[in-house]
């Protein structure tokens, strides 16, 4: 019987091995749909599992030196990907239209961009911009490429599919009611109640559990190299990551910048300075929703410490917490902060439907924030 071994962190072990028995009973689908919070390693594990797929060793599987598992590993392999790419991108011309000796970059350009990218860092949370998204194109693409794939195992990972729109996901069910022989679709996704329910429906649900604490510090060390510091990687970056390298990563480099703008803005807004807030705000340059969106999430962490502390439980984010000084104001006690909590959760979803200005929304929010317990 081949041997099956999947590479990856413990804390998603489990599901590892059930993937691995259904390799190796021969029994494993031809749709899976794999979930769960961003930056947890779900790209990382598709790759994974591209390779076992398509690997012909007769004993272990993935080797990592056949054919197959090289060609799992190309990233020229464009056909083996559909990715979310921005309008102008996915409507560049085919590289089978392009005259020779042109110099003007195709979708498949734009797309191994992309294969690249995810290849260097699985687990970057920041490779496609909020605009990208998975047109019927890229899907009549992808299916129009099956018929040169000849007698080999075929495997299609489909990233963030849950930015599919209503035209390429109608068009992909069509494809996984009719799934071509020896073929196979992973489809990732953080956000799999966006998708059709008929596409759930036909992939074999498969959910990622976030990391410790201490898998996130040392796989964001190893994904930094070997000249990483080890201090980047404090226990505020760890607590932001909620579990995820993905984002633990993107906090080394950023996450300085928002606590200490989150901490700045809710001491204004504690001591009535919403001018000064609103200026905090401005010269950080908080105006896009995805920014918007960031700054709350810091800011939730925030004031979700500050309960923390009033409670003498651990904190997730203690160097920032103390920034605050919560003691020097004695009337917000949980009931304040509690509420204080649901009006950012208001905040952040009114940002995310696009429907107000975002700076508007913020501005609002400092004023509410603590209404009544000053």
């Amino acid at each position: 019987m081949i041997e099956y071994r999947l590479n990856g962190p413990v804390s998603q072990e489990r599901q590892r091995i059930r993937l691995m028995s259904a390799l190796r009973e021969n029994r494993f689908p031809q749709a899976i749909l794999i979930d769960g919070p961003v930056g947890i390693g779900k790209k990382a594990l598709a790759i994974e599992l591209a390779k076992a797929l398509q690997c012909s060793d007769p004993n272990v599987r993935p080797c990592g030196h056949c054919f197959g598992c090289k060609m799992a590993a190309d990233v020229g392999v464009t056909d083996s990907w559909v990715v979310p790419m921005e309008a102008k991108e996915a409507g560049a011309r085919n590289a089978s239209d392009v005259s020779a000796g042109s110099t003007a970059k195709t979708v498949q350009d734009f797309k191994q961009a992309y294969i690249e990218e995810i290849f260097k860092n699985p687990y970057r949370i920041d490779i496609f911009s909020a605009a990208a998204g998975i047109s019927v194109e890229l899907i009549r693409t992808m299916t129009n490429s099956f018929v040169l794939k000849g007698d080999r195992v075929r495997v299609v990972i489909v990233a963030e599919a849950d930015r599919m729109n209503e035209s390429a996901a109608n068009a992909f069910l069509k494809t996984l009611e009719e799934v071509p022989p020896d073929t196979y679709f992973i489809l990732t996704t953080s956000s799999r109640e966006k998708m059709l329910q008929t596409i759930r429906s036909r992939c074999l649900a498969l959910h990622l559990l976030p990391l410790s604490d201490d898998e996130v510090k040392s796989e964001t060390l190893r994904l930094l190299g070997e000249d990483a510091d080890p201090s980047d990687v404090t226990d505020d970056v760890v607590g932001l990551a909620v579990g995820s390298p993905g984002k633990a990563l993107y906090y080394v480099e950023h996450g300085k910048a928002w606590c200490e703008l989150a901490a700045k803005y809710l001491k204004h807004s504690l001591n009535n300075e919403y001018y000064e807030a609103f200026k905090e705000l401005g010269e950080a340059g908080v105006e896009e929703a995805s920014d918007a969106m960031r700054f709350l999430e810091v800011l939730s962490f925030l004031i979700s410490d500050l309960l923390r502390q009033q409670s003498g439980a651990k904190l997730r984010i203690p160097a920032t917490t103390a920034l605050v000084n919560i003691d020097a104001y004695p009337r917000v006690d949980a009931s304040a902060l509690d509420r204080a909590l649901e009006t950012v959760q208001e905040t952040l979803s009114r940002v995310a439907s696009r429907r107000t200005v975002p700076t508007m929304l913020l501005q609002s929010l400092s004023i509410k924030l603590f209404e009544g317990s000053k």
